[in-house]
């Protein structure tokens, strides 16, 4: 039979060790050739630190400028790119006429008669454009101009 004294589990069968006292340890020690300190008075300690966080604060708000004014710009950059590439894109297009389907629907054609460069939405919203649509249904039987097929 097996002794149910012997049988532990968990962090109970690991020996505790008592930690060692602590101590104090005094060490004897001093400065050779004592010098007394001398301590400026608080108010000049509060006229040296004052320029100190104005300047920060100056220079924190060039900084603040500066990146807002390079994320203005590279935006605006960015913007301006896309919209030249999507008007040359535009420009260079030609067109067909073809007659709506059952099922058809402005984006199946923009995937059917894709422009490079462009995206789906930015060729079916041209597309809707070019036939002067105020909304995205269409009728079958209709006639629509499409990119012409390269």
């Amino acid at each position: 039979m097996m002794n149910v004294t012997n049988m532990v589990q968990g962090n109970l069968a690991l020996k505790l060790e008592t930690p060692a006292e602590p101590t104090f340890t005094v060490v004897q020690g001093g400065r050779s050739g004592f010098q007394p300190l001398t301590v400026q008075p608080a108010r000049n300690q509060q006229t040296v630190a004052a320029p100190t966080r104005a300047a920060l604060k100056v220079s924190t708000i060039v900084a603040v400028a500066v990146a807002l004014t390079l994320f203005f710009v590279l935006a605006t950059s960015v913007f301006s790119a896309r919209h030249a590439a999507y008007a040359e894109s535009v420009s260079n297009v030609t067109y067909e006429t073809i007659r709506v389907q059952p099922g058809d629907s402005l984006w199946s054609l923009a995937e059917e008669y894709p422009i490079e460069c462009l995206s789906t939405q930015e060729t079916s919203d041209m597309i809707r454009n070019v036939n002067h649509l105020e909304h995205g249904s269409l009728a079958a039987g209709a006639h629509l101009k499409v990119p012409a097929r390269s």
